[in-house]
């Protein structure tokens, strides 16, 4: 009677494991997985804003900039910008998603120039996972220029 009871009770441990397992830590791991993909996406959307507003910077009005001390960007400006997110957005362009440059701005009090970079990368998530946009911003710092 007693040796019955126990190999009901290891029945019950076996379903409850088997239930612990599939709703609690399968889910838990999917969900790692995708806060990791989520973040891989956007480190990288953050250095290529970061790229980007660096590159841009380097393309100030010097002798503009060295006359008046205000920051004027040059018409290729955004064009350059487009460029560096286009290259160090890798892991993105293998994954189908594009990052573009959401917009590209001069803040004349820090002389700065500021970049914003935008993906959607709902593609790296399952369908059932409403969209999820990534945004980010860099910003480059202009200095006097000795030229």
């Amino acid at each position: 009677m007693v040796g019955r009871f126990l190999a009901e009770r290891r029945g019950y441990s076996l379903t409850w494991t088997a239930a612990f397992l599939a709703f609690l830590l399968v889910p838990l791991l999917v969900l790692g997985i995708e806060v990791g993909r989520w973040e891989h996406a956007r480190g990288e959307l953050y250095k290529a804003a970061d790229l980007a507003a660096l590159a841009a910077a380097a393309e100030v009005d010097i002798p503009h900039f060295r006359d008046t001390g205000e920051v004027r960007l040059l018409p290729g400006a955004a064009d350059v910008a487009r460029r560096y997110v286009a290259a160090n957005t890798g892991y993105l362009t293998r994954n189908g998603i594009s990052a573009h440059v959401a917009g590209i701005g001069v803040d004349q009090a820090r002389r700065e120039v500021q970049v914003s970079v935008a993906a959607d990368v709902s593609r790296l998530f399952p369908a059932w996972v409403p969209a999820v946009t990534i945004a980010g911003r860099g910003t480059a710092e202009v200095r006097g220029m000795a030229w």
